[in-house]
């Protein structure tokens, strides 16, 4: 991760997806701070935004929902919701876009590894979300998988 806020370069190919370019419109030249309130005001708007980014602003901006999550910006009643949702991500970029996670998820791990180790904290019911350590396993064997 560079601590570079992505430029449009980074950006390359948003115009040809009508999903890409509503991200743009969103978080093109914010920083991770900046956007804290938009993933307080919808979490799960805001990860399926991530899902639509070009390569390189994913990687930035990936790191705005963990900061969401980690920092404890989320309001009482998000927090099992940020949890599912960044799982979610993760699970969903190891096994459709591998390239586009891969060269962060070092960084992301500490996180994953935290928030499984702290699950009531986050409140999380396990009949809704399923078990939060048994999903990083999963990630962690994919993520194995794709390494070798």
């Amino acid at each position: 991760m560079t601590d570079k806020i992505p430029g449009l370069q980074d950006w390359q190919g948003y115009k040809d997806d009508i999903d890409a370019r509503y991200a743009f419109k969103i978080f093109f030249g914010k920083t991770l701070a900046e956007l804290q309130p938009l993933f307080k005001r919808n979490v799960i708007e805001r990860t399926d935004e991530l899902r639509f980014m070009p390569v390189r602003a994913f990687q930035y901006y990936i790191f705005a929902l963990r900061d969401y999550i980690i920092d404890e910006h989320y309001s009482s009643d998000d927090s099992d919701c940020a949890v599912d949702c960044y799982f979610n991500l993760v699970q969903a970029k190891l096994d459709a876009a591998p390239e586009a996670i891969l060269p962060v998820m070092e960084l992301l791990l500490p996180s994953l590894h935290f928030i499984s180790g702290n699950v009531a904290a986050y409140k999380i019911d396990e009949e809704i979300y399923g078990s939060i350590p048994q999903r990083l396993q999963t990630l962690l064997q994919r993520y194995r998988q794709l390494r070798c």
